[in-house]
């Protein structure tokens, strides 16, 4: 194992800052904002903006792309579909060769990393940080064989608690269905 800084391991810039680019007469896109970016590495609820067509290729979305939000709670990503239109406050993380995006991705959302952002950021009451400072995070990273492994074993746990909360909301809304129904049948008396 190595330590190294994701600045050595990555290129990473911000999105863009789409309102300048927004345009009635544009063409449709799919932008990823902060609520796009969920806990527990979910990418959804996208804004679909008319904008400007002339936007350069590195602000749209590769496979393997890293998305961390720049406010707090820092949430990351890792991207699976491509073309997708990054905003301001968000950081791309294209890495380099060498590198399991989905290993890195989870060893993001680490509590090592959470402490470095709390003593790099800014304290102010909503805490944010700066790319220079996702530059500077120190990460322990295996061998790439291992990096894999681990992404994989990480990501099929994700997607157990997806489903097991899934579940959980499936079984509230059972038992409010009964108790409504139940609620129902009263009215007749």
């Amino acid at each position: 194992m190595k330590k190294v800084k994701l600045g050595d391991m990555a290129e990473i810039f911000s999105g863009l800052s789409y309102r300048r680019y927004l345009d009635d007469n544009g063409d449709m896109f799919k932008v990823v904002v902060q609520r796009s970016i969920k806990k527990d590495g979910i990418l959804s609820d996208f804004e679909e903006l008319s904008l400007k067509s002339n936007i350069k290729e590195r602000f749209f979305t590769r496979e393997n792309d890293v998305l961390m939000k720049m406010p707090y709670p820092y949430d990351v990503v890792c991207v699976k579909e491509e073309g997708l239109v990054v905003s301001d406050r968000i950081a791309i993380i294209r890495l380099r060769k060498g590198y399991d995006p989905n290993f890195i991705t989870h060893l993001l959302t680490n509590a090592h990393i959470r402490k470095q952002l709390y003593e790099l950021g800014s304290s102010e009451k909503i805490p944010h940080t700066s790319l220079k400072e996702i530059k500077q995070l120190e990460l322990i990273v295996p061998d790439f064989d291992t990096q894999v492994k681990y992404g994989e074993l990480l990501n099929t746990i994700n997607h157990k608690i997806h489903e097991d909360l899934r579940q959980v909301e499936y079984d509230r809304n059972l038992k409010e269905a009964i108790l409504n129904d139940l609620w129902g049948d009263a009215d007749e008396i």
